[in-house]
């Protein structure tokens, strides 16, 4: 059966995780380290779609929203959310649109530039493989490829003129195609890039938030009227029952819970977004999908968990709603209930609300991920980029916040897989070493139950003040080799417990590679210090 419009994902965002949304990760890491055969062992994609038709059973938040949007507005029969495995089966001469979401397609994001080291990476490697494919399509049946999502901006100038600045295969075509065609580095900012526009097939770009507006985004593209790049003005969504509800079952049993955050740090994007909260019976609506399929473990999509139902100026938990939230969701079935992020203010600010999370979730033995960002630990960095994410504690006791909310987590079986930023320009060497004194001090005094992604700071449009390896000196290389050398520790310590869902030849072959890569992870980055600064430091080889 063939479908007008057709809505898809790389392969890369096309797996349930094994319902660990953590292992999402590996997508952003170096694809020649974790070869396709391994890369599917860890991630799978066979239980995400139905072999016979390609229909996915499982699919990302945003593509449900548009699927939604899309057939309230012209019936079930015109439109279908299909596996790029089995994209050709839904596509014929009546298509008009394909439209994908993408977390990172071009794998330029703060992760992937962190640990892939200036090779392909998944993310990238899957959206190539999708592109090409569509591609040799359009010449057959003449349908526009519509692009939207976290990822979209990679398309667009002047952020891929970062890809061309690395030494990947993929970016010296890009180098020649562009200076074939543009004969300069210099064009608008709201443009699709040549190179992914003629070489990549890529005919419309949308930024923003756009499942409200699908229909009539799809509509113009089919009838010519829409620009190369559509902008869905943030914030424009003021009535939630605006927003089409899930109707099909998500990856990892993800549910939106909110919008925006109330931060405000200077450096992230979801502060462009006002704060807004889900209903907890619309939430509980949505996640009752997943459940009915079986899917009874439920993860929530959010900025930050703690500030969800809260309204005070000093960011003090509304623990009442918190709570409120996860027992509906228990009632309606859900089995474990995680959640994608919080801040170790909140955390701190709110111990008994951790522990009251634990119990509802039965965290006696088995441990739960969850993602905050510790960024950098000066003070005045602090005071000058994120004074709100360490309410309701000031930035001088910040430090101890972040100590004091780690153990609050370890106490209750809370896995922390902890972000920081790695060579922000205003940053001086003695506020790096700072943190890597805090991290030393996490991981050899503290034994802290955790990793750390140190991830390179990067903007996109000021491309000088991007921080890369070759610019690194001497304080982020001891930084970053902190972390990594934690996390190797760490890895060691943990892959049995990581792996305790996985049959027993993934999780053997798993613990041996992950043990390998742990040593090759260490060696590499001596390696690569000497090559830059001719010498092995001392606090390499302690």
């Amino acid at each position: 059966m063939v479908f007008k419009y057709v809505l898809s994902a790389d392969r890369s965002q096309l797996s349930n995780y094994r319902g660990n949304f953590l292992y999402g990760f590996l997508s952003c890491g170096p694809a020649k380290v974790s070869p396709e055969p391994v890369y599917s062992m860890i991630c799978p994609t066979r239980d995400t779609y139905e072999r016979r038709t390609g229909v996915l059973k499982l699919a990302p938040v945003g593509l449900r929203r548009v699927e939604g949007a899309l057939e309230k507005t012209l019936g079930l029969s015109s439109v279908v959310a299909q596996h790029p495995f089995e994209i050709e089966g839904a596509i014929d001469e009546n298509t008009k649109i394909v439209g994908l979401t993408e977390m990172s397609p071009l794998g330029i994001g703060t992760v992937d530039t962190a640990i892939s080291w200036r090779t392909d990476n998944w993310n990238r490697k899957w959206f190539m493989t999708l592109m090409r494919q569509l591609k040799q399509l359009k010449k057959r049946f003449n349908f526009k490829v519509v692009v939207g999502g976290p990822g979209s901006w990679q398309l667009l100038g002047p952020f891929t003129d970062y890809l061309r600045a690395q030494g990947t295969p993929i970016a010296a075509k890009a180098s020649r195609f562009k200076t074939a065609v543009n004969g300069s580095f210099t064009r608008l900012k709201a443009s699709i890039d040549p190179w992914v526009k003629e070489e990549l097939g890529v005919d419309h770009v949308v930024e923003g938030e756009a499942d409200v507006l699908a229909p009539s985004i799809f509509e113009n593209v089919e009838n010519g009227d829409a620009p190369e790049v559509i902008h869905c003005l943030t914030n424009s969504i003021r009535d939630f029952e605006d927003i089409p509800e899930i109707r099909r079952a998500t990856l990892t049993g993800s549910v939106e819970i909110m919008r925006g955050c109330g931060r405000g740090c200077d450096f992230c994007a979801p502060n462009l977004r006002t704060k807004r909260d889900f209903p907890v019976e619309r939430i509980v609506r949505e996640a009752s999908v997943n459940i009915h399929m079986e899917h009874r473990d439920v993860w929530l999509l959010s900025e930050e968990l703690t500030l969800y139902g809260c309204d005070n100026k000093d960011k003090v938990p509304n623990q009442d709603a918190i709570i409120d939230l996860f027992t509906a969701l228990k009632k309606a079935g859900a089995s474990r209930i995680g959640c994608t992020h919080w801040t170790f203010a909140g955390v701190r600010a709110a111990p008994e609300l951790i522990h009251r999370l634990s119990e509802i979730n039965g965290l006696h033995r088995d441990w739960m991920g969850v993602q905050p960002g510790l960024e950098w630990v000066s003070p005045r960095m602090v005071k000058k980029f994120m004074p709100y994410k360490v309410k309701p504690f000031s930035p001088e006791e910040y430090p101890e916040t972040v100590r004091e909310a780690i153990k609050i987590m370890n106490r209750n079986h809370y896995y922390p897989a902890i972000t920081l930023v790695v060579g922000h320009p205003d940053e001086e060497d003695d506020e790096v070493d700072m943190t890597t004194e805090f991290i030393e001090r996490l991981s050899r005094f503290d034994n802290m139950r955790g990793i750390v992604a140190p991830l390179l700071y990067v903007d996109y449009y000021k491309p000088h003040r991007t921080m890369d390896y070759d610019k690194m000196n001497e304080h982020h290389w001891r930084l970053y080799y902190t972390a990594w050398k934690h996390n190797a520790k760490e890895f060691g310590d943990t892959i049995w417990l990581a792996t305790q869902n996985f049959d027993f030849f993934s999780r053997f072959a798993t613990i041996l590679g992950v043990h390998a890569l742990d040593h090759f992870i260490l060696r590499f980055l001596k390696s690569e210090f000497k090559k830059r600064f001719h010498y092995v430091p001392d606090w390499m080889t302690t």
